[in-house]
Protein backbone atom coordinates (compact mmCIF):
# COMPACT_ATOMS: atom_id res chain seq x y z
CA UNK A 1 0.00 0.00 0.00
CA UNK A 2 1.38 3.39 -1.00
CA UNK A 3 2.45 5.65 1.81
CA UNK A 4 1.20 9.20 2.05
CA UNK A 5 3.76 11.93 2.63
CA UNK A 6 2.26 15.25 3.57
CA UNK A 7 3.94 18.61 3.80
CA UNK A 8 2.70 21.80 5.32
CA UNK A 9 4.18 25.24 6.09
CA UNK A 10 2.54 28.57 5.17
CA UNK A 11 0.24 29.34 2.18
CA UNK A 12 0.04 31.13 -1.12
CA UNK A 13 -0.36 30.47 -4.85
CA UNK A 14 2.63 30.21 -7.20
CA UNK A 15 2.41 31.51 -10.76
CA UNK A 16 5.06 29.79 -12.86
CA UNK A 17 6.05 30.66 -16.40
CA UNK A 18 6.30 26.97 -17.19
CA UNK A 19 3.54 24.45 -16.77
CA UNK A 20 5.64 22.10 -14.64
CA UNK A 21 7.29 22.10 -11.23
CA UNK A 22 10.55 20.36 -10.45
CA UNK A 23 10.18 18.42 -7.19
CA UNK A 24 12.95 16.78 -5.19
CA UNK A 25 11.67 14.68 -2.28
CA UNK A 26 14.14 13.35 0.26
CA UNK A 27 12.85 10.39 2.27
CA UNK A 28 15.61 10.93 4.82
CA UNK A 29 14.66 14.50 5.64
CA UNK A 30 11.05 14.62 4.40
CA UNK A 31 11.88 17.98 2.84
CA UNK A 32 10.57 19.37 -0.42
CA UNK A 33 12.43 21.86 -2.55
CA UNK A 34 10.56 23.21 -5.54
CA UNK A 35 12.12 25.72 -7.89
CA UNK A 36 9.53 27.68 -9.78
CA UNK A 37 9.92 30.54 -12.25
CA UNK A 38 7.80 33.63 -11.68
CA UNK A 39 5.48 35.21 -14.15
CA UNK A 40 2.40 35.25 -16.11
CA UNK A 41 0.04 32.57 -17.28
CA UNK A 42 -0.52 29.23 -15.58
CA UNK A 43 -1.43 29.15 -11.90
CA UNK A 44 -0.94 26.39 -9.31
CA UNK A 45 -3.45 26.49 -6.46
CA UNK A 46 -2.60 24.61 -3.27
CA UNK A 47 -3.08 21.96 -1.96
CA UNK A 48 -1.11 20.37 -4.78
CA UNK A 49 -0.85 16.58 -5.14
CA UNK A 50 2.20 15.13 -6.90
CA UNK A 51 2.78 11.46 -7.65
CA UNK A 52 6.32 10.21 -7.10
CA UNK A 53 6.70 6.51 -7.66
CA UNK A 54 4.34 4.66 -5.35
CA UNK A 55 3.95 7.61 -3.04
CA UNK A 56 1.58 10.55 -3.18
CA UNK A 57 3.17 13.81 -2.04
CA UNK A 58 0.74 16.49 -0.91
CA UNK A 59 1.89 20.10 -0.73
CA UNK A 60 -0.83 21.92 1.15
CA UNK A 61 0.79 25.06 2.55
CA UNK A 62 4.07 26.61 1.43
CA UNK A 63 6.42 29.47 2.13
CA UNK A 64 8.28 31.15 -0.70
CA UNK A 65 11.64 32.85 -0.78
CA UNK A 66 12.75 35.01 -3.68
CA UNK A 67 16.11 33.95 -5.13
CA UNK A 68 18.32 35.39 -7.81
CA UNK A 69 17.32 35.33 -11.49
CA UNK A 70 13.67 36.04 -10.61
CA UNK A 71 13.20 32.51 -9.26
CA UNK A 72 11.28 31.39 -6.21
CA UNK A 73 12.20 28.52 -3.95
CA UNK A 74 9.50 26.70 -1.99
CA UNK A 75 10.27 24.93 1.26
CA UNK A 76 8.09 22.25 2.82
CA UNK A 77 8.39 20.13 5.94
CA UNK A 78 6.54 17.04 7.06
CA UNK A 79 4.64 18.20 10.17
CA UNK A 80 1.76 15.74 9.97
CA UNK A 81 -0.89 18.45 9.84
CA UNK A 82 -2.14 17.58 6.33
CA UNK A 83 -2.56 21.30 5.79
CA UNK A 84 -5.35 21.47 8.33
CA UNK A 85 -4.97 23.93 11.18
CA UNK A 86 -4.99 22.01 14.49
CA UNK A 87 -7.83 22.55 16.91
CA UNK A 88 -6.75 24.86 19.74
CA UNK A 89 -6.31 23.12 23.07
CA UNK A 90 -9.12 23.88 25.55
CA UNK A 91 -8.18 26.07 28.53
CA UNK A 92 -6.83 24.22 31.53
CA UNK A 93 -8.48 24.23 34.95
CA UNK A 94 -5.83 26.68 36.19
CA UNK A 95 -6.48 29.07 33.28
CA UNK A 96 -10.23 28.91 33.88
CA UNK A 97 -9.72 29.65 37.57
CA UNK A 98 -7.84 32.81 36.55
CA UNK A 99 -10.68 33.69 34.16
CA UNK A 100 -13.09 33.30 37.08
CA UNK A 101 -11.34 36.03 39.08
CA UNK A 102 -10.79 38.21 36.02
CA UNK A 103 -14.57 38.16 35.48
CA UNK A 104 -15.21 39.17 39.10
CA UNK A 105 -12.62 41.95 38.91
CA UNK A 106 -14.25 43.30 35.75
CA UNK A 107 -17.52 43.65 37.72
CA UNK A 108 -19.31 42.19 34.70
CA UNK A 109 -21.59 39.27 35.59
CA UNK A 110 -21.97 38.41 31.90
CA UNK A 111 -18.30 37.41 31.77
CA UNK A 112 -18.77 35.03 34.69
CA UNK A 113 -21.93 33.36 33.38
CA UNK A 114 -20.34 31.30 30.53
CA UNK A 115 -17.73 29.85 32.90
CA UNK A 116 -20.33 28.09 35.09
CA UNK A 117 -22.22 24.84 34.67
CA UNK A 118 -26.00 25.08 35.04
CA UNK A 119 -25.95 22.98 38.22
CA UNK A 120 -22.80 24.50 39.69
CA UNK A 121 -22.37 25.03 43.40
CA UNK A 122 -20.38 27.63 45.31
CA UNK A 123 -19.68 26.99 48.96
CA UNK A 124 -18.06 29.78 50.93
CA UNK A 125 -17.22 28.57 54.43
CA UNK A 126 -18.08 32.01 55.80
CA UNK A 127 -21.73 31.13 55.06
CA UNK A 128 -23.71 28.27 56.55
CA UNK A 129 -25.52 27.36 53.33
CA UNK A 130 -23.87 26.71 49.91
CA UNK A 131 -25.18 28.55 46.87
CA UNK A 132 -26.80 26.07 44.50
CA UNK A 133 -27.44 26.39 40.75
CA UNK A 134 -26.03 28.96 38.37
CA UNK A 135 -29.15 31.11 37.95
CA UNK A 136 -30.73 30.40 41.33
CA UNK A 137 -27.81 30.88 43.70
CA UNK A 138 -24.33 31.40 42.29
CA UNK A 139 -24.90 34.29 39.87
CA UNK A 140 -27.03 36.30 42.36
CA UNK A 141 -24.36 35.82 45.06
CA UNK A 142 -21.50 37.04 42.88
CA UNK A 143 -23.58 39.94 41.58
CA UNK A 144 -23.92 41.07 45.21
CA UNK A 145 -20.21 40.49 45.78
CA UNK A 146 -19.26 42.63 42.77
CA UNK A 147 -21.49 45.40 44.04
CA UNK A 148 -20.02 45.15 47.55
CA UNK A 149 -16.45 45.29 46.19
CA UNK A 150 -17.09 48.60 44.46
CA UNK A 151 -15.06 49.76 41.46
CA UNK A 152 -11.60 49.63 43.08
CA UNK A 153 -11.34 46.42 45.13
CA UNK A 154 -9.97 43.44 43.20
CA UNK A 155 -8.83 39.88 43.77
CA UNK A 156 -5.09 39.39 43.29
CA UNK A 157 -3.92 35.83 42.73
CA UNK A 158 -0.85 34.85 44.75
CA UNK A 159 -0.64 31.27 43.55
CA UNK A 160 -2.62 28.91 41.34
CA UNK A 161 -2.01 25.16 41.27
CA UNK A 162 -3.58 22.64 38.93
CA UNK A 163 -4.47 19.25 40.37
CA UNK A 164 -5.79 15.95 39.08
CA UNK A 165 -9.27 15.32 37.67
CA UNK A 166 -9.84 18.85 36.33
CA UNK A 167 -9.20 20.67 39.60
CA UNK A 168 -7.32 23.80 40.55
CA UNK A 169 -6.64 25.70 43.76
CA UNK A 170 -6.04 29.44 44.10
CA UNK A 171 -4.56 31.47 46.95
CA UNK A 172 -5.61 35.12 46.74
CA UNK A 173 -5.83 38.42 48.57
CA UNK A 174 -7.80 41.63 48.10
CA UNK A 175 -6.37 44.99 47.10
CA UNK A 176 -7.76 48.51 46.80
CA UNK A 177 -5.94 50.66 44.25
CA UNK A 178 -2.86 48.41 44.50
CA UNK A 179 -2.88 48.56 48.30
CA UNK A 180 -3.21 45.27 50.19
CA UNK A 181 -6.30 45.10 52.41
CA UNK A 182 -5.52 43.53 55.82
CA UNK A 183 -7.36 40.39 56.92
CA UNK A 184 -8.51 39.75 53.33
CA UNK A 185 -6.71 36.60 52.26
CA UNK A 186 -8.26 33.34 51.20
CA UNK A 187 -8.12 30.24 49.06
CA UNK A 188 -10.58 28.59 46.70
CA UNK A 189 -10.72 25.03 45.38
CA UNK A 190 -12.23 24.61 41.89
CA UNK A 191 -13.71 21.44 40.39
CA UNK A 192 -14.48 21.37 36.66
CA UNK A 193 -16.41 18.99 34.42
CA UNK A 194 -16.50 18.62 30.66
CA UNK A 195 -19.76 19.61 28.98
CA UNK A 196 -19.99 19.45 25.16
CA UNK A 197 -16.17 19.57 24.84
CA UNK A 198 -15.96 22.58 27.19
CA UNK A 199 -14.76 22.74 30.77
CA UNK A 200 -17.28 24.40 33.08
CA UNK A 201 -17.12 25.06 36.79
CA UNK A 202 -19.03 22.35 38.65
CA UNK A 203 -18.15 23.28 42.22
CA UNK A 204 -16.02 25.83 44.04
CA UNK A 205 -15.24 25.85 47.74
CA UNK A 206 -13.81 29.02 49.24
CA UNK A 207 -12.34 29.84 52.62
CA UNK A 208 -11.64 33.47 53.52
CA UNK A 209 -9.65 35.00 56.35
CA UNK A 210 -11.75 36.68 59.04
CA UNK A 211 -10.73 39.72 61.12
CA UNK A 212 -11.62 37.94 64.37
CA UNK A 213 -8.75 35.61 65.25
CA UNK A 214 -9.85 32.98 67.80
CA UNK A 215 -6.26 31.81 68.28
CA UNK A 216 -5.81 29.36 71.16
CA UNK A 217 -9.56 29.24 71.72
CA UNK A 218 -9.80 26.92 68.70
CA UNK A 219 -7.40 24.44 70.30
CA UNK A 220 -9.15 24.65 73.66
CA UNK A 221 -12.53 24.08 72.00
CA UNK A 222 -11.11 21.13 70.05
CA UNK A 223 -9.73 19.65 73.27
CA UNK A 224 -13.11 20.03 75.01
CA UNK A 225 -14.92 18.46 72.07
CA UNK A 226 -12.56 15.48 71.80
CA UNK A 227 -12.78 14.86 75.57
CA UNK A 228 -16.59 14.97 75.47
CA UNK A 229 -16.73 12.64 72.44
CA UNK A 230 -14.42 10.10 74.12
CA UNK A 231 -16.23 10.17 77.49
CA UNK A 232 -19.74 10.02 76.03
CA UNK A 233 -19.47 8.26 72.64
CA UNK A 234 -23.20 7.46 72.34
CA UNK A 235 -24.14 11.10 73.02
CA UNK A 236 -21.46 12.23 70.57
CA UNK A 237 -22.81 9.96 67.84
CA UNK A 238 -26.35 11.23 68.41
CA UNK A 239 -25.15 14.84 68.34
CA UNK A 240 -23.18 14.44 65.11
CA UNK A 241 -25.96 12.41 63.50
CA UNK A 242 -28.48 15.17 64.19
CA UNK A 243 -26.13 17.68 62.57
CA UNK A 244 -25.81 15.42 59.49
CA UNK A 245 -29.59 15.38 59.18
CA UNK A 246 -29.76 19.19 59.41
CA UNK A 247 -26.36 20.41 58.09
CA UNK A 248 -27.46 24.01 57.58
CA UNK A 249 -28.50 24.74 61.16
CA UNK A 250 -25.34 26.71 61.85
CA UNK A 251 -22.72 26.82 64.56
CA UNK A 252 -24.93 28.35 67.24
CA UNK A 253 -27.42 25.49 67.02
CA UNK A 254 -24.61 22.92 67.18
CA UNK A 255 -23.14 24.62 70.25
CA UNK A 256 -26.57 24.66 71.90
CA UNK A 257 -26.78 20.90 71.42
CA UNK A 258 -23.21 20.43 72.59
CA UNK A 259 -23.84 22.27 75.85
CA UNK A 260 -27.31 20.76 76.29
CA UNK A 261 -29.25 23.99 76.03
CA UNK A 262 -31.99 22.19 74.04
Amino acid sequence: MASLTQHSVGAFCLRPKKSSININASSATSTLNAKVHRASLASFQFPLNIEKGAALITISNVNGKKCKDEQWRVFGSDDGSCGIAPMPAPPSAAELAKDFYNAINSKDINKLDPLLAEDCQYQDLVFYVPFEGKKQGVIPFFAKMMDAMGPNIVFVIDNVTEGEKLTASVIWHLEWKNKVIPFAKGCTFFQYEEFDRRLLLRKATGMAEIPFKPGDFVLKFLKSASTFFDLYPMAAEALLKSHEDEPNEGLSSLLDKFFGRH
